[in-house]
Formats: structure tokens, C-alpha cells, sequence
């Protein structure tokens, strides 16, 4: 009798042991395929880097829904031919709710783990394809485009000080309920943004522009901005609707003056 016992109460240990197995099992499969959490999409970069010598540093930026996120990556994050990281981002927040085709932008720089100067960068501008999931994007690959700069590139024109990026909205003029838009710049991984009183600067514009001047007055962290150097210009709002709540665009920089203009939207 006692033997009987003791055997039920392994089988029962046993059971409980399996029953726990199975339940942690499935749940870690359930978490490594869990769908983008309720009321959030990710962008999520694939970048090559095998053509890298040795990358010790990577610094990853990108722009979207009137947000910019960073990520570093260092070790064995770079130890293959491709690194990946994953940005996660509201779908809608005080400016804008991200809609099918809206833009943005991700830029990957390769830098010298010690000094963090800025050896190389790649960068690319896309569309949302899934604004409540997943939008993957290869960057650091592939040919010269109009929205990519292609594989990673060395930047090595004179330096450009404090430079003033002016982000130029256009086409406001007879959109109802105009109000706050949110202009961003970007260069060489650093942000500026201003949230503006839309209607008001249309209402002073004598040509139906608002321009929004972001100033540059810190040398990023990689280094001098360098004619060569990829800029980003972004607006987020829903009033920008129905062409895309958040529109960007880009260009090198060509000079070494003060001013540097570029249309952000002009649909």
C-alpha cells in the first residue's frame, strides 16, 4: 500500500512537472510570435553590413508618427553579415494617427567605438505598409536610389557650423480646422523639432509657406555635419491628411552656408 502511494505521488510529480513544460513551451512560442502590441507598430531595419571593416559601433535613427527613436549597436550584435534592430512606435498620439503610405525615415551610422566619429552611413526613406504591425526595411544594400543612399558611404566634404535646417510646408492654404503640426530635422543622427501654431503662420505667410527654421548649434555626437551628409526634413499631423498624416523628405547637404532649405511637404 505504501509502495502504491509513493509511485502515485512520482506519477503525480511527474505529471506536474510535464504539465509545466508544455505550459512554459507554449508560451515562449506564443512570445517569440506574438503580434505588435494593441495600438503600436514597429519599423524594423535589416542592415547589411558586410561590406563594413570590422564595425565595432552602429548607430541606428529613424522618424515616424511624429516620433524618432535611437538604438546603438555594439558586440554581438555586429558579429554577422547583418544586423537588425526594431522601433516601436504609437499609432496615434496629440499630432497625428499613422494611415497606410505615411512616410518615414531610418539612417544607420557606422562609428568608431572609441571616438564615435562618424566612418560611414546608409539611409533610406520608406512608406508604411502596415501602420498597426510590422514594416521591415533592408538598409545598407543595393543601388543608389531616389530614396536610398544605397550601401554605406564615407562622407568627407568641408564641415558645415551650426547650420539652420528651414522645413518648408506648402499647399495649407483652405484646410479646415488647420492647427498644431510638428516639423522635424535631421542630420547625422541628431534631432530638432518645434510643434507650430499652423494657422497662425499661414495667416502671416505672404506666399501660403510656412517655414519652420530648426537650428543645428551642437556638433552631433559622430562628428562635424559635413557637406555630403544625408538631411531629413519631416511634418507630422492628421490635418495633413489625406495625402499621408507624416510626409519627409531628404538631400544631401551641397554647401557649407548657414541656411539650408528643403520642402517637407508640397503635395
Amino acid at each position: 500500500m505504501y509502495k502504491f502511494q509513493v509511485n502515485n505521488k512520482v506519477l503525480f510529480s511527474l505529471f506536474l512537472v510535464s504539465v509545466t513544460f508544455i505550459l512554459f513551451s507554449s508560451s515562449v512560442i506564443v512570445f517569440r510570435n506574438q503580434a505588435v502590441a494593441a495600438g503600436k507598430f514597429t519599423i524594423d531595419p535589416k542592415i547589411n553590413i558586410k561590406n563594413l571593416n570590422n564595425p565595432q559601433k552602429l548607430k541606428v535613427v529613424a522618424y515616424s508618427n511624429g516620433e524618432n527613436k535611437t538604438e546603438y549597436l555594439t558586440g554581438n550584435d555586429l558579429n554577422s553579415d547583418t544586423a537588425s534592430v526594431s522601433f516601436q512606435f504609437n499609432q496615434t498620439n496629440d499630432i497625428v494617427t499613422a494611415v497606410h503610405r505615411d512616410e518615414y525615415f531610418v539612417c544607420a551610422y557606422d562609428l568608431n567605438a572609441q571616438t564615435n566619429e562618424m566612418k560611414s552611413y546608409s539611409c533610406i526613406e520608406g512608406n508604411l505598409d502596415n501602420p498597426t504591425g510590422k514594416n521591415p526595411v533592408n538598409i545598407g544594400s543595393g543601388p543608389v536610389v531616389t530614396l536610398s543612399t544605397g550601401p554605406f558611404k564615407p562622407v568627407n566634404g568641408a564641415e558645415i557650423k551650426n547650420p539652420t535646417v528651414v522645413v518648408w510646408i506648402e499647399n495649407l492654404a483652405g484646410k479646415k480646422n488647420l492647427k498644431d503640426i510638428e516639423a522635424v530635422a535631421m542630420i547625422k543622427g541628431e534631432f530638432r523639432s518645434k510643434i507650430i501654431d499652423a494657422r497662425k503662420l499661414l495667416e502671416k505667410s505672404k506666399d501660403n509657406i510656412i517655414k519652420v527654421p530648426l537650428t543645428f548649434d551642437k556638433t552631433p555626437e559622430s562628428g562635424p555635419i559635413r557637406v555630403g551628409d544625408w538631411l531629413f526634413a519631416c511634418v507630422s499631423a492628421n490635418v495633413l491628411k489625406p495625402v499621408e498624416g507624416t510626409e519627409c523628405e531628404h538631400r544631401p547637404t551641397s554647401h557649407t552656408g548657414h541656411i539650408h532649405n528643403l520642402v517637407a511637404r508640397h503635395d
